[in-house]
């Protein structure tokens, strides 16, 4: 999910569906691809995750984590995390939500291949 979460909007292969995270490649499906062009938004640089609040004057993150277009910083793994288990907290039957571990678990256990790195 940290792969994720660090790619920028100039990573991404979008007719490939891939994208280069570090020393691995991030691989997405049709569904995503859907969901990308309104993510980006018109977006041509910048990180592709964003936080819906601008940092404040004493929280300033590095240029890499700001979106030079909007201002708004990088979005956290804390705060993903946070966002996916409200999300998900009715389709838990321990109504907790579910972490972003877990859904990982869960993932590896059906399909392992989708998780590999791609070369």
């Amino acid at each position: 999910m940290k792969a994720v979460l660090s790619l920028n909007v100039e990573d991404l292969d979008l007719a490939d569906r891939r994208a280069r995270a570090g020393r691995t490649w991030v691989s997405w499906r049709s569904g995503t691809a859907r969901l990308l062009p309104g993510l980006l938004a018109g977006r041509t640089r910048g990180p592709v995750f964003l936080s819906h609040r601008r940092p404040g004057p004493g929280r300033t993150p590095a240029p890499a984590d700001l979106c030079p277009d909007t201002g708004r910083r990088r979005l956290s793994y804390e705060r993903a995390e946070y966002l996916f288990k409200e999300a998900t907290r009715p389709l838990d039957p321990a109504a907790g939500g579910y972490t972003l571990g877990r859904l990982r678990h869960r993932a590896a256990e059906r399909a392992p291949h989708m998780l590999s790195d791609r070369a």
